[in-house]
């Protein structure tokens, strides 16, 4: 789902797209994996709203229309280290970070509801979308101090998302409601459609 929007509303935020894990279980690269003749990485991307940035972290040498690309160095270092270049690789107008997985494409549809949710909480770090009892740490919205500041708490390199969104001193926890899935093997994916690795 698109999100057309003015870009004064969302001029303040940037988002992260991790898509530079080893894909092992898909046995292809997922940004490129493509559904339905579309690549995963382009139906993430264009169902983001028109924020003032957005940055795809990935070693693979790809295009993306309105992201620029960066990678973590040395590549595969976890998704703490990709969500740590991309937020040194954001526009300095960017305030607020979402952090989205190219695995799950139709995420950026809970973005409206996680910005709300910390512009309304002034005290918040994050809000993330918790599915269940399991937090998504890929499904997050943080403060730009807030992460700068857990990413030094808790270190980049091999460190597990979640251990970044628990160093956050105060986080609105959304519902989630199927938007935030991610799919990692190709008949998962099947069922959104025809698969091409």
């Amino acid at each position: 789902m698109s999100c057309p929007r003015a870009r004064s509303e969302w001029g303040d935020v940037g988002v992260i797209v991790l898509a530079g894990g080893r894909s092992t279980r898909m046995g292809a690269d997922k940004a490129q994996v493509r559904v339905d003749g579309r690549r995963l990485v382009d139906k993430l991307v264009n169902a983001v709203p028109d924020v003032a940035d957005i940055v795809v972290v990935t070693p693979q040498p790809i295009e993306v229309p309105r992201a620029r690309m960066v990678s973590e160095d040395p590549p595969y270092g976890g998704p703490v280290a990709g969500i740590a270049a991309g937020e040194a690789a954001l526009a300095e107008a960017c305030t607020l970070v979402a952090v989205l997985a190219v695995d799950a494409p139709a995420s950026p549809r809970h973005l409206p509801g996680l910005v709300s949710a910390v512009r309304n909480a002034p005290a918040s770090d994050c809000a993330v979308v918790v599915d269940g009892s399991f937090l998504n740490p890929l499904c997050a919205v943080w403060r730009r101090d807030a992460l700068q500041a857990a990413l030094v708490s808790v270190g980049t390199r091999d460190v597990a998302a979640k251990a970044l969104v628990r160093a956050a001193r105060n986080r609105v926890e959304i519902a989630g409601n199927g938007w935030e899935r991610d799919f990692d093997t190709p008949d998962e994916l099947s069922t959104l459609g025809n698969v091409e690795l």
